[in-house]
């Protein structure tokens, strides 16, 4: 198996009840869940990939998109870089469980329905659990503040569960102290390189002819949590890659959806994914 690097080594560690830094102490589910067993991990993480596919192609088809165009943004979702993410981080990862997760929640939303703003609360609570941010996330891909709610599962849990030193030791101990240093540290240089900023959203850069305010903000959000993090890739497309799919998938004329799909699945040039 290859390294793993030290995120899934974290988790790990939380599975095998050691505590861990900030924010890693609030992503508890899939640590309790899976606990060191890398079979269940994998297992997880591989069912995560139908989980939102369902979740991408239902949401996006109950907004209203035709078929084609709900299963062209699944197809563009997925074959970003970034949710694939890279290979070190596979298959102990919260990242994709949790935007899989979230994308149901959002097939699930219906503003006018209670069952279903209940019901998607729920999914979206547990994906909390998973990642704190999915809440978040999902607020800004609906444009609804519902979602927000389910921050109460993160909140909770910073007031039982309190972080405890990285266990990788001090050299990752002082970026979860500051986050913001290393940050500046690890993008420096990078900042305006258009490989690692721009180019891995491939076919989704459509997105951004005529964007809506919504995904500008979202975008915006997307990057600026680039400031308290070092990696780049893997974040801004779980944080904006369904969006950016579905709006690019709307701006592609039906006669070219297979032809944009086809030239997204492949990679031209081996694209940054961490």
């Amino acid at each position: 198996m290859t390294k793993l690097g030290p995120d899934a080594v974290r988790y790990l560690h939380a599975g095998n009840g050691t505590p861990v830094a900030r924010p890693f102490h609030l992503r508890w589910l899939l640590p309790s869940f899976c606990g060191t067993n890398l079979t269940a991990w994998t297992v997880v993480w591989w069912s995560s990939w139908p989980i939102a596919a369902t979740g991408m192609f239902v949401w996006r088809w109950r907004t209203g998109d035709t078929w084609q165009i709900a299963l062209a943004a699944t197809v563009l979702l997925l074959a970003l870089p970034g949710i694939l993410g890279p290979q070190v981080c596979r298959p102990v990862s919260v990242d994709l469980p949790a935007t899989a997760l979230t994308l149901v929640g959002c097939a699930l939303f219906e503003p006018n329905q209670p069952a279903r703003i209940a019901a998607a609360l729920i999914v979206w609570w547990a994906a909390a659990a998973i990642r704190e941010t999915q809440p978040v996330w999902a607020a800004l891909w609906l444009w609804s503040p519902w979602p927000l709610l389910a921050l109460l599962a993160p909140l909770i849990r910073a007031m039982l569960v309190k972080p405890g030193p990285d266990p990788l030791g001090d050299r990752f101990q002082q970026i979860a102290d500051h986050p913001f240093r290393a940050s500046l540290e690890h993008h420096s240089g990078r900042w305006r390189d258009g490989w690692l900023m721009v180019a891995p959203w491939g076919v989704c850069l459509i997105a951004l002819w005529q964007p809506s305010w919504s995904l500008i903000v979202l975008l915006t959000v997307a990057y600026l949590q680039l400031l308290v993090a070092t990696d780049t890739v893997r974040l801004i497309h779980h944080a904006a890659g369904p969006v950016m799919a579905a709006a690019a998938a709307g701006h592609i004329p039906t006669s070219l959806l297979l032809v944009a799909c086809v030239a997204q699945v492949v990679w031209w040039r081996t694209p940054e994914r961490v």
